[in-house]
Formats: C-alpha cells, sequence, structure tokens
C-alpha cells in the first residue's frame, strides 16, 4: 500500500503515536512522510524508518490515501489529494464550530476507543468513524525487567494538569496513610507545558503535605526506556484521569504487570474493565475548566467525594495486601501491539 502520512514523529503524545505506527507501516509498505515539527526517534530501526519515509514522499503518487494524525482543530492542510483521513485525540465531550468544521473537511475519522467514537457522531460530525486501539512496546515495557522496591511505590506518569488529578491523588494519598507506613508516591509529572511559577504551584501542593517526604517528584524523563526503568521499581500505578485521549502510561504500567487504579471514564475505558483495573467509577461529568487549555465550552468526568473515598480505599486495599502483579493487565497489553494497530489502520483504510 502507498500512503501519505502526515503526523509529529517523536515521545510524547501524537508523536509517540507517529513514530509507533510508521515503524510498523514502513516494514511492508510505502510510506511518504511529512513530518509536523522535527523528529525525535529513539532507535536505529526508527531512524531508518523516518528517513526512508521522508525520502518517500516525492514517490508516492498523489492519489494515495492520506492519513494525518494530528489534532481536530487543524485538519485542513493535508498531505496528496487521494481519500483522506484524521486520527485525531481528545479527552472532553463536545467540540467548538471550529473543530467540527475541520473535522467535517475530511472524508473519514480514525479513533482509539469506543467512547471516542460516540463523541464524533454524537457533535453531529457525519463522516465513517473507525476505532484503531492504540499498542504498546513490550520489548521496551518488559515485565521481566522488574526489581520491586523495598517499600510499596504508588507511581502517576503524566505531565502536571487539573485534567490528570494530580492534586486529588495526592489528597488520596494523604487521607490513605500515615507516616509510619512503608509506602510511597512517586510522581512523574513534570510538564514543559508550564513555567516557572506554574510548576511551582504544583510542587507546592506536596510541600504542603504531611506525607511530603513519602512524596517525591521527578525531572523530566528523557525517552521510553527511562519510563519504563523507573516503573519497573514501582507496586502501582494511579491514573484517575478526569479524560483521556487513550492513556498511554497506564497501559504501559500493565504491559510491566503493576496493578492500577483508573477512573472508569473516557478512553481508556476501551481496555481497562473490572479484571485488569481498580476502577473509580465516574459516572458524571462537570464543565472542563483549568484556565490553562480547558476553559468550560465542553465536560470531562467530575471528580467528587465517592471518587475520592473509592480511590483511598484502592491504594490502602492494594497495600494493605501488598498486590504488585497483575496478570490480567499483562494479558490486556500483550493484545495490545503497535503492530495490531498498524495492522487495523490498514484495514480501515484499504
Amino acid at each position: 500500500m502507498n500512503l501519505h502520512l502526515m503526523s509529529p514523529i517523536g515521545n510524547t503524545g501524537y508523536g509517540y503515536v507517529g513514530l509507533n505506527l510508521l515503524t510498523e507501516l514502513s516494514k511492508n509498505h510505502d510510506i511518504g512522510l511529512s513530518a509536523i515539527g522535527h523528529p525525535n526517534p529513539d532507535s536505529p530501526e526508527q531512524i531508518s524508518a523516518i528517513q526512508q519515509a521522508m525520502n518517500n514522499t516525492s514517490m508516492i503518487p498523489n492519489d494515495s490515501p492520506a492519513l494525518k494524525i494530528w489534532h481536530q482543530f487543524d485538519l485542513l492542510v493535508r498531505p496528496g489529494k487521494g481519500k483522506y483521513f484524521a486520527f485525531p485525540f481528545f479527552e472532553v465531550d463536545s467540540f467548538n464550530d471550529n473543530e467540527k468544521y475541520h473535522l467535517n473537511s475530511v472524508d473519514e475519522i480514525i479513533v482509539s476507543c469506543s467512547w471516542a467514537k460516540k463523541i464524533i457522531e454524537n457533535q453531529g460530525i457525519e463522516k465513517p468513524v473507525h476505532i484503531v486501539p492504540m499498542g504498546v512496546d513490550l520489548k521496551t515495557f518488559d515485565y521481566k525487567s522488574n526489581q520491586p522496591h523495598e517499600k510499596y511505590v504508588f507511581i502517576t506518569i503524566g505531565k502536571w494538569e487539573k485534567r490528570k488529578a494530580h492534586d486529588t491523588i495526592i489528597h488520596c494519598f494523604n487521607q490513605a496513610f500515615t507516616t509510619d507506613d512503608n509506602v510511597e508516591l512517586w510522581m512523574v509529572t513534570s510538564n514543559p507545558f508550564l513555567n516557572q511559577e506554574e510548576e511551582k504551584q504544583w510542587l507546592n501542593i506536596i510541600d504542603k503535605s504531611p506525607l511530603r517526604d513519602k512524596i517525591k517528584p521527578f525531572p523530566r524523563l528523557p525517552n521510553h526506556q527511562a519510563i519504563a526503568q523507573i516503573l519497573s521499581y514501582a507496586s502501582c500505578g494511579v491514573y484517575i484521569s478526569r479524560g483521556e485521549g487513550w492513556n498511554m502510561e497506564l497501559l504501559e504500567s500493565m504491559a510491566m504487570n503493576k496493578p492500577v487504579i483508573a477512573s472508569n471514564y473516557s478512553a481508556h475505558t476501551e481496555y481497562c474493565t473490572e479484571e485488569n483495573s481498580f476502577l473509580v467509577d465516574m459516572p458524571d461529568v462537570e464543565p472542563a475548566i483549568d484556565n490553562k487549555w480547558f476553559f468550560g465550552t465542553s465536560n470531562w468526568g467530575k471528580i467528587g467525594s465517592d471518587q475520592i473515598e473509592q480511590t483511598i480505599s484502592h491504594m490502602k486495599y492494594c497495600y494493605e495486601n501488598n498486590i504488585r502483579e497483575n496478570p490480567a493487565g499483562l494479558k490486556t497489553a500483550e493484545s495490545l501491539s503497535w503492530k495490531n494497530s498498524a495492522h487495523q489502520l490498514l484495514g480501515c483504510m484499504s
């Protein structure tokens, strides 16, 4: 298959999706890459795939299908003139008029989960919508490399953001444990999009915690190998986000055979179940407001006293029972490879 691909290529967010799909697709297909921004690969295999795809760009027939992996508010610019597929990720339940206009400018839409598909359809966007779940790199996130810490370590990964409920996670940790408990909370949450004062505001929440000596914030990690290494020491992942477009770190925690505490809302409900996760029910929504990226024009999951009580209960249960493995989560992760994602993507576009 010949394909025009337009995507960031890197280690986070859209770039990580683009990088892994390009690497897989390039093994058996001719891909022409129009990179958004500067590519930032991790391995020689990825570098080779990027170079080949960029060299291919002018040789892919102009009427070949095109795939853009990017935000729903920036879809008008596209490569080639063939059938145009867009692959956006979003964390809230509605779109403004500009986003609807961009989504309606494509021929077909690909999303990562049933939750996102329903939102597209409920917003009156009359385009075919396909579901292609994302994957996890099981070579990097290899549970056999686990080295359990002597303490019981809760970990949350994802940039400082109200949407990801980091302040609530700290609050629940404070309520669940005392200074006598052999437990820590690791926060891999540095956010390069915050200024120094904004970052300080988040760190101040830790400083004011009665368990601040048990809460460890980490600087931004350089790559996914470093994320896998820090996960190898952890005992349990905590991801009670108000909304996600996929939640890569949660799946990566499963791949490392870690129990996970997760909100039962948004994209990760595609793979989180009662069997592989300690779910926090989140039946209600509220206006999405953080005055940074979200300004109340749409909704996300509502965290109230019930969600806090469930999270505290799950944290206590995991600690008191020393739960450090998640066979059902590992099985889920093993079923969600990037090879499978690329295969399903080609099925949608053929």
